[in-house]
Formats: structure tokens, sequence, C-alpha cells
């Protein structure tokens, strides 16, 4: 079985992989944990500052060098996990739900694990669901850790 864990830097992404590395799974399985960086947009960007420009790819800098060690972290947790199973990871730019969608397919994967912050309402409405995305156009089968909201 191929897994495909999307995680970010949230509590239900841990959740999400607390989940995976609870339960037993075929000696044949294959992890590979990816985390998608969304860049900002670029539309805009004449109205800044060199300054502000500077300090904006610094940032994103600083982000991708904080997902790279976080996602290193992550598969050395869930080999640890999974000793017999291979486990690889990738950080992909782009839209996050498109991403998750075509590493699935391209990778081939039977099911895709990701977690859901559980937003109703008008917060689910402006910041949309990537879970909901997702689960709706995968080619396998999807599985949403949701958070609990309290």
């Amino acid at each position: 079985m191929k897994v495909l864990i999307a995680l970010e830097e949230s509590e239900c992404s841990r959740r999400a992989l607390e989940s995976v590395k609870e339960r037993s799974w075929p000696e044949d399985s294959q992890f590979r944990i990816i985390n998608v960086y969304e860049p900002m947009p670029a539309y805009g960007a004449e109205m800044y500052s060199p300054r502000a420009a500077e300090s904006m790819m610094a940032a994103e800098a600083e982000m991708m060098k904080m997902k790279k060690t976080k996602l290193k972290e992550t598969i050395t947790d869930l080999k640890e996990n999974v000793p017999s199973c291979p486990v690889s990871g990738a950080i992909l730019t782009g839209d996050i739900r498109t991403s998750i969608l075509d590493e699935a397919k391209n990778w081939g994967a039977d099911l895709i694990v990701l977690g859901s912050h559980g937003r109703k309402g008008l917060s689910k409405l402006f910041l949309g669901s990537v879970a909901e995305g997702v689960a709706g156009h995968a080619d396998c089968s999807v599985e949403i850790v949701k958070q609990r909201v309290h």
C-alpha cells in the first residue's frame, strides 16, 4: 500500500501523522510525506519598496528552511514506527490542493492521509477546505483526520 501523507505546520497535521503511526500496516507499504509551500502572490509587487520585497523573499526562504528541517524530522520519526517500510518526502511548491492531488496521482498513492482544521461556516467559506477539495477530486481513498473544535 502506498500512503501519501500531506502535512503542514499545524495541530491537525500532527494528529494525522499520529493516526498513521498508531496502526499496523502491510509489510509492503510505502510512505511519502509531503508539505506544500504556496508562494505569496506576486501581483502588486511593484507597489512594494525594494526593502519590503527583500523582506518578503527572506521570509519565504526562512519558511522553506523550516519546512525542510521539519520534513527531515518527520521522516525520521515515521521511519522509527515503520522500520521495514520505505519512507520518503518532499516539499512541493504551488496550489496546495492541486499539488497534493498531482503528487498522489504521479506517485500512484493508494491512500492520502491529511488533517482538517474542522472549520465551519464563514471561516470555512473564506479559508476554503483543502481536505474537502482533495477528497472530492482524488483518484484514490482519502482519510481526513479532524481536529476537534471546542
